[in-house]
């Protein structure tokens, strides 16, 4: 019973995805899959306009097996009430064989990437539109005709794009601030060039909606469903990943700098 109701949320998710996903998701060999995944942020707020982002991602999938796990770390300047910028910010990612459609080999990656925001309100409704360019450097393997596998390094060097629209709205406040509670959701839309990468239209989106609470000024925690659509680099094959998002953010303000 849940796995056709996997099935049919994922189909709904995917209607919402886009265009060009939607229209060739039949010519594609498609699995559906279980995740869960969680996030743990802070912000280093050196003074007023820089911080400094600490993140750890534990993506987990098809019953909580290793997916994907990061450690990201990046300089913000924060412009005024509207932008801020990320001119330079770092990724290592671990990446791991998982669910139905494994990869060959185990190719982490170091990346680096730039990131645009800007933020905006509709009444109670709290938007953030982010941009982010990513340069990565891809590991690779090759099997030797005795069945030996060699690592070649981070050789396969890609480029991709991500923009994501936030919304956020309080509950039972005016505005999200200390002992609130709040509603999010969010769609990221991705796409990809670059060494091995032949499907060039949007490959993979995010949506998430759910839930948080504001405990005061520096910690907040949320959580919901998150709706994962993956076309892998040769658009042949497709990952519907259907499952639960967590949150954790917690900010620390440099001792007498604000």
């Amino acid at each position: 019973m849940v796995k056709v109701s996997l099935h049919w949320i994922a189909a709904f998710a995917i209607m919402l995805a886009g265009g060009p996903l939607l229209g060739q998701q039949n010519e594609r060999q498609t699995v559906t899959q279980p995740i869960q995944w969680l996030a743990l942020t802070s912000n280093l707020k050196l003074n007023k306009r820089l911080s400094i982002l600490v993140e750890g991602h534990f993506r987990q999938a098809d019953q909580f097996k290793p997916q994907q796990y990061q450690a990201r770390t990046g300089l913000e300047i924060k412009l005024n009430d509207h932008f801020s910028i990320m001119p330079v910010a770092y990724v290592y990612t671990w990446n791991y064989q998982y669910g139905k459609q494994p990869a060959a080999h185990q190719n982490h990656e170091h990346r680096i990437w730039q990131q645009v925001s800007y933020k905006h309100s509709m009444g109670i409704l709290s938007l953030e539109h982010r941009l982010r360019p990513e340069q990565r450097f891809i590991q690779h393997h090759t099997r030797m005709p005795n069945g030996d596998v060699v690592n070649d390094g981070y050789t396969v060097n890609q480029f991709r794009l991500r923009y994501r629209l936030m919304a956020r709205i309080p509950l039972n406040n005016k505005t999200v601030i200390a002992k609130t509670l709040f509603a999010s959701a969010y769609d990221e839309i991705f796409m990809s060039w670059g060494e091995r990468i032949t499907f060039h239209e949007p490959d993979q989106n995010r949506i998430f909606a759910g839930v948080g609470y504001q405990f005061d000024d520096e910690f907040s925690l949320q959580g919901g469903f998150l709706y994962q659509l993956l076309v892998k680099s040769n658009g042949t094959l497709q990952e519907n990943n259907l499952g639960v998002f967590v949150q954790m953010t917690y900010n620390v303000r440099w001792s007498g700098s604000l």
